[in-house]
This record gives C-alpha cells, sequence and structure tokens, in this order.
C-alpha cells in the first residue's frame, strides 16, 4: 500500500470539497460529517472539474450534464450512468490519509 497523508480532519470543513495534489496526483476530497472520500477531479462521463459541481453534503451533481451520485458509495443517482472511482482512505489522530498507490482515471468515448 501507498498511504500518503492527504490533510488534516480540521482542514476540511464539512458538507465541503477541496481540490488537492497528493505525490503529484490531482484528487478531490470531499467531507461529509466524519466521513472523508477521496476521488478523481473529473466527471466520469466527460473531463468536466467536480471541483465545478454541486455537493450538498450527501449528493454530488456535475453541472455539466447534471449527473449525480451518492458520496456515501460512490453510485449513481438519476441519469447518471457510472459510479464514481474512489481511493481508499483512513483516518488517524485527526490526519486524513488516501492510498493513492496508482492514479484512479475514468475511460471516455468522446
Amino acid at each position: 500500500m501507498n498511504w500518503k497523508k492527504v490533510c488534516a480532519v480540521s482542514e476540511l470543513d464539512d458538507k465541503s470539497m477541496k481540490s488537492m495534489t497528493i505525490d503529484g496526483i490531482e484528487v478531490l476530497v470531499i467531507r461529509s460529517g466524519n466521513t472523508i472520500n477521496v476521488i478523481p477531479p473529473s466527471c466520469p462521463h466527460m473531463l468536466t472539474a467536480l471541483t465545478e459541481g454541486i455537493f450538498d453534503g450527501c449528493v454530488l451533481t456535475c453541472t455539466k450534464h447534471l449527473w449525480q451520485w451518492n458520496i456515501e458509495d460512490g453510485t449513481p443517482l438519476g441519469q447518471a450512468e457510472a459510479p464514481l472511482l474512489k481511493y481508499e482512505t483512513r483516518q488517524e489522530a485527526g490526519e486524513v490519509y488516501a492510498n493513492v498507490e496508482k492514479e484512479l482515471s475514468y475511460e471516455y468515448d468522446c
């Protein structure tokens, strides 16, 4: 495993998204309560930046084509046809770590 420190939990507001780079890999860190997810920064549909999306604390919406996901498990909602990829994460002593052994990316048909 290639566990890397992402940030301190205290750096993330509840119901927030934050772009970060971990060992040269661009990621989007999303916090909902005590749950923190680290995902690729682009929509699985097209190369739209999810940082421009809307996050209500439970659902992440890409504003380009309105694809949506349950952030808890990455499952698609509504018209979304693909799940979100997620890096394995853990929290220890107030710090967030992600397994960035390899960069997660989507295959696009465009």
